[in-house]
């Protein structure tokens, strides 16, 4: 059986990055890893998950203000990791 932290690491996103995602969209930690998972291999689908991430990141300090350093630490990585260009 797969753990959780099994899929975050089959995903293509950090824990940071997946808690960001699963805040924005409302969803499971555990269901992020898999709509990532082919999200990332679709056309455009790492400026989507970007797009997200940086809107986590701005309304962070507002709602989730023990999350904002990680999810900050996270875009950053994400973009590293997924140039857009």
């Amino acid at each position: 059986m797969l753990s959780l932290e099994d899929c975050i690491a089959f995903s293509g996103l950090t824990p940071e990055q997946v808690d960001a995602v699963a805040c924005h969209e409302h969803l499971p930690l555990i269901l992020v890893a898999e709509w990532a998972e082919a999200v990332l291999e679709a056309e455009g689908g790492c400026a989507r998950v970007a797009a997200i991430l940086a809107e986590e990141v701005e309304v962070a300090p507002f709602h989730h203000k023990d999350r904002v350093e990680s999810w900050k630490h996270g875009l950053e990585e994400f973009r590293r990791d997924h140039p857009l260009n």
